[in-house]
C-alpha cells in the first residue's frame, strides 16, 4: 500500500508529463524531496532536455540552495525511476543520494538499463542506512510515462502509437486519397500535444506526396481554453496488460494536462524542446515535391533544429540535387532499406537514435507494415469524428470493440485506444 499523498502524486505526474517529449533518449523521470514526515515538498525536479541533468540532480540543486544546513537537512526522496548508478553524460544519481543521505528513498520502476542493473545502487543505499521502498503509486506513474523507454531498452524498438482519424462511416481518406480534414479543433489541439509527447512522427510515401506534411509540434494548433470543450469521463474498457494500463494513464494525462493553462504555457514558450523527429518513408523521387522541401526548410529555420529522418528504398534513384537538400535537413544521411524489411529497419534505426515513443500517422501501407511488427507495448489510437465521408478508404487497422481498453470524448470527437496484439 502506498503512503504517497495525493498532492505529491499530482506534482510527480505533472513533472513527468512536462519532461515527456523533451528528455529522450533519457527517460522522463520526476523527483520530489519532502520533509521526513511527508507533509510538504522541499524541492522538485524533472529530467532536463536531451543531454541535460537528471531529475534527482535538478531536485537536489534546488534543495541545496534553500537548505540552511546543506546535506544535514533530514528529508525523503520520491522518484519515479530507480536512480541511475552508472557514469554517462552526467554523474550517477545514486552518488547524490549517498551524499545527502535521505531518511527514505521511495522509487517506482527498477531501471531496465543493464548498466544500472550491473551496479546495484539500491543495495548501496541500504548499506548506507537509507531505507529503500518500492512504492506502488510511483510504479503507476512510471508505467504511464516510461513504457516507451522500457520498450527501447528491453525489446530494442520504440513503443508505437498507430493513429488514425475516421469519418462517421469509418473512412480515413476519400477514394482519390486527397486531403480531407476530419478531426475537430479539440482533437487538433490534443494531437499537437501528442506529437510533443512523442519522440518521432512517421508517415509513408503516399501521405508525403499528397499531404506534404510538416509533422512538427505546432503551437498554432493549441487552444487557449479547453476546460469547457473536453467532455465525458474516462472509460477504461479493459486493462489487458500493465503496458496498456500505463498507456491509458498516459492518454488520460494527455487530456488532463493538455487542458492545463500552466502546462500549455510551458509548451508555447519552449516549442523547440518538444519537436519530434519527423520521419519520412520515400519509395521514389516523385514522392518528393518542392513545396514539401520548402516547408521542411521553413520548419528548420523556425526552430533551428535538424529533426528530419529519411528512409529511402534501396534501389530508388534520387537526383543528387534533391539528395543534397535532404541532407541539409537532417543530422543523418538518408537510410536505405529493403522493401520487405521496412518496419524492422526503421524501428532499429529509430531505437539507435534514442526514440522511445513513435507516433505512426499512416497511410495504409504504413499501417499494415508497422502493425505487423506490433506487440504488447504498442496501441492503435482511433479518433472517431462526426464528419460524413460516405465513399472512402477504411484504415488497415484492427479496431474491433473487444480489443478496446480506453475511451474518451474530445469535443465532438471520440478517442479510443485498442490493443495492437490481438491474439
Amino acid at each position: 500500500m502506498s503512503i504517497l499523498p495525493e498532492v505529491f502524486r499530482e506534482e510527480l505526474r505533472k513533472l513527468a508529463f512536462l519532461s515527456t517529449g523533451e528528455s529522450s533518449p533519457n527517460p522522463p523521470v520526476a523527483c520530489i524531496l519532502t520533509d521526513p514526515d511527508n507533509a510538504r515538498i522541499l524541492a522538485k525536479g524533472r529530467t532536463s532536455p536531451t543531454g541535460g541533468a537528471h531529475a534527482e540532480k535538478n531536485a537536489y540543486s534546488v534543495f541545496s540552495e534553500i537548505s540552511e544546513r546543506g546535506i544535514a537537512v533530514p528529508h525523503n526522496v520520491w522518484v519515479t525511476l530507480e536512480p541511475c548508478s552508472h557514469q554517462g553524460k552526467t554523474p550517477p544519481c545514486i552518488d547524490l543520494i549517498l551524499r545527502y543521505k535521505p531518511k527514505t528513498l521511495y522509487f517506482g520502476w527498477k531501471d531496465p538499463n543493464p548498466l544500472v542493473r550491473e551496479n546495484d545502487g539500491l543495495e548501496l543505499c541500504r548499506r548506507a542506512g537509507i531505507e529503500v521502498v518500492s512504492d506502488p503509486d510511483l510504479q503507476t506513474i512510471a508505467s504511464q510515462t516510461l513504457f516507451g523507454f522500457a520498450s527501447r531498452l528491453e525489446k530494442k524498438k520504440p513503443s508505437m502509437i498507430l493513429k488514425t482519424a475516421v469519418s462517421r462511416e469509418g473512412h480515413f481518406a476519400p477514394l482519390d486519397k486527397s486531403r480531407f480534414p476530419l478531426s475537430g479543433k479539440v482533437s487538433n489541439h490534443l494531437t499537437s500535444i501528442l506529437r510533443a509527447k512523442c519522440d518521432a512522427v512517421l508517415v509513408g510515401p503516399g501521405t508525403l506526396f499528397r499531404d506534404k506534411p510538416g509533422l512538427e509540434f505546432r503551437t498554432e494548433s493549441l487552444l487557449s481554453d479547453l476546460s469547457s470543450d473536453i467532455i465525458g469521463e474516462q472509460t477504461i474498457v479493459e486493462e489487458s496488460s500493465a503496458t496498456q494500463g500505463g498507456v491509458s494513464g498516459f492518454l488520460e494525462d494527455l487530456f488532463r494536462f493538455g487542458a492545463d493553462p500552466e502546462i500549455i504555457s510551458v509548451h508555447r514558450s519552449t516549442p523547440e524542446r518538444y519537436q519530434p523527429y519527423r520521419v519520412f518513408i520515400i519509395f521514389e523521387e516523385s514522392n518528393i515535391t518542392e513545396e514539401w522541401i520548402e516547408k521542411q526548410e521553413s520548419i528548420e529555420r523556425k526552430f533551428g533544429l535538424k529533426r528530419c529522418v529519411f528512409f529511402l528504398k534501396k534501389d530508388v534513384v534520387i537526383a543528387k540535387r534533391i539528395l543534397r537538400k535532404l541532407s541539409t535537413l537532417s543530422r543523418f544521411e538518408p537510410f536505405r532499406f529493403e522493401g520487405s524489411d521496412l518496419a524492422e529497419e526503421c524501428l532499429s534505426v529509430l531505437t539507435s537514435i534514442g526514440v522511445n515513443r513513435l507516433l505512426v500517422e499512416g497511410g495504409n501501407l504504413i499501417y499494415e507494415t508497422f502493425s505487423a511488427r506490433a506487440d504488447g507495448n504498442d496501441i492503435i489510437l482511433k479518433i472517431q469524428t462526426p464528419v460524413s465521408l460516405p465513399n472512402g478508404i477504411l484504415p488497415a487497422l484492427k479496431t474491433d470493440s473487444k480489443f478496446s481498453f480506453w475511451k474518451r470524448n474530445a469535443g465532438e470527437d471520440v478517442w479510443e485506444a485498442y490493443r495492437c496484439s490481438q491474439v
